[in-house]
């Protein structure tokens, strides 16, 4: 009878230190979560605010636009370092209707290159447009170019 108590009494005791270790690893748990999430939320709103206040420069090869013909155009994000994953559309307007081609999918380097081909003498302009999905928001950053035609 004595050693049956002496068991029960230390399954008790190592079930009882056991419970209080688990609750505290279960808090460590909870503070840790905490810290993650403050961490993300300052590194999105730090990408985020880098992304809206970029600029989107483009650099034409040549210094008049050439109808028919391929007009090559470098564009660079004035941050030179590697961004998040984001799409880059050719964005064109007919007949009153805008519509969007997709030109690079998930890039991330800071500069690009597209080719312009005029169809006519008044098609002297074309726009670029970025598209970042950081967390919930889409933010968009567009590009325009107007030359003259040769």
């Amino acid at each position: 009878m004595k050693n049956i108590i002496t068991l029960l009494f230390m399954l008790v005791l190592i079930t009882s230190c056991g419970n209080k270790k688990i609750e505290k690893l279960n808090n460590k748990i909870s503070e840790l979560e905490k810290l993650n999430k403050i961490l993300l939320d300052s590194l999105s709103n730090k990408t985020y605010n880098r992304l809206i206040n970029s600029n989107l420069w483009g650099i034409s090869e040549k210094n008049d636009l050439i109808i028919n013909k391929p007009n090559k155009f470098k564009f660079v994000f004035s941050s030179i370092q590697k961004l998040p994953k984001y799409n880059i559309y050719a964005v064109t307007k007919k007949g009153g209707k805008k519509s969007s081609t997709l030109i690079y999918e998930n890039y991330t380097e800071s500069e690009f290159e597209y080719d312009f081909i005029p169809e006519n003498k008044k098609d002297n302009s074309f726009q670029i447009q970025a598209l970042f999905a950081l967390d919930s928001i889409l933010i968009e950053i567009p590009g325009k170019i107007t030359m003259p035609i040769k």
